[in-house]
């Protein structure tokens, strides 16, 4: 698809299992783009089959897969996507749907399309850039350390409503928080752009803000990150039980931690590395990865065409 052409043939990927997915809601969209698209639908039945789908859609010669999903299955479609010229359209399906909402997405599916059909009839779609860990992309997020922690925590959790997932996310990272980090030893080796830091115990990577969210309420994590620029790295050397509070406020609130003593906060990075002293748990776009010994995370810039 060239850069100005309108996209002829649609492929959408639905996650019937996503939080915000139902059945009456897959049917309205699927109307919606069929009147003005060449329509293909796809139903994920395991992990990875997004990807799967998506490299098939660039091989089949598609112009636009649509995911209808949450953040997960929008990760495994980038997957596939990144290195071709075919777009990406959002339609939020999920509990915190942070890529699309970062965009400025509607949470709401149905609205979410409406924009979608609008921003293909504009114009051309924008370019994004992704990140790059040790082979697995991601859009807005990679984690070592803490909030990796904490959702490997989750995800041996049935949590079946968006209302159950914000709270169990919220008090797993406390809880990992309270009960592992606070007062821990710096055990993590960082460079960034061959530049090393100071020893960390957690290392946040944001490709775009916000890093996250509660609710309606933006974590403000890597505040300065932005989509379409390089990578935002923060290392954080030390956490005590008593400043978790004030963090809490400046992470919601304020972001003045980039500007906190123990905290290392580079922006627009191209390439990190991290090594542990012992096996580190990794996250990316929500996702855990499991255990790695050593990490490599670089930004693949202007990757990724997005209607939005």
């Amino acid at each position: 698809m060239s850069a100005v052409s309108r996209p002829g043939r649609v492929l959408l990927v639905v996650n019937p299992v996503a939080r915000s997915v139902t059945r009456p809601v897959v049917e309205v969209i699927e109307k919606a783009l069929a009147a003005d698209f060449k329509l293909e639908v796809h139903e994920t039945n395991a992990r990875g089959h997004a990807t799967e789908l998506a490299r098939e859609a660039v091989g089949r010669d598609f112009d636009l897969v649509v995911a209808f999903s949450g953040d997960g299955t929008i990760n495994e479609v980038v997957n596939g996507l990144v290195g071709s010229d075919v777009a990406l359209g959002l339609i939020p399906g999920g509990a915190t749907n942070v890529l699309a909402r970062g965009l400025g997405l509607p949470d709401d599916p149905v609205e979410a399309t409406v924009r979608l059909l609008h921003a293909v009839v504009e114009g051309p779609p924008r370019r994004i850039s992704v990140g790059d860990a040790s082979g697995r992309r991601f859009t807005f997020s990679c984690g070592v350390g803490l909030d990796a922690s904490a959702m490997a925590r989750l995800s041996r959790k049935n949590l079946t409503t968006r209302r159950s997932y914000e709270w169990a996310a919220l008090f797993a990272v406390l809880r990992a928080g309270v009960g592992t980090y606070a007062g821990r030893k710096p055990d993590l080796r960082v460079r960034v752009d061959g530049r090393e830091l100071p020893g960390s115990i957690t290392v946040l990577i944001g490709n775009a803000h916000p890093y996250a969210y509660f609710k309606r309420w933006t974590l403000k994590l890597t505040p300065d990150a932005e989509a379409a620029e390089g990578l935002d790295v923060l290392s954080a050397r030390k956490l005590t039980r008593r400043g978790l509070p004030r963090l809490v406020w400046q992470v919601f609130v304020t972001a003045s931690h980039t500007k906190a003593k123990h905290i290392d906060y580079l922006h627009d990075a191209s390439h990190v590395e991290i090594e542990g002293t012992a096996p580190f748990p990794v996250q990316v776009d929500g996702d855990y990865l499991g255990l790695r010994d050593r990490l490599e995370v670089a930004v693949v810039r202007d990757a990724l065409p997005v209607y939005v």
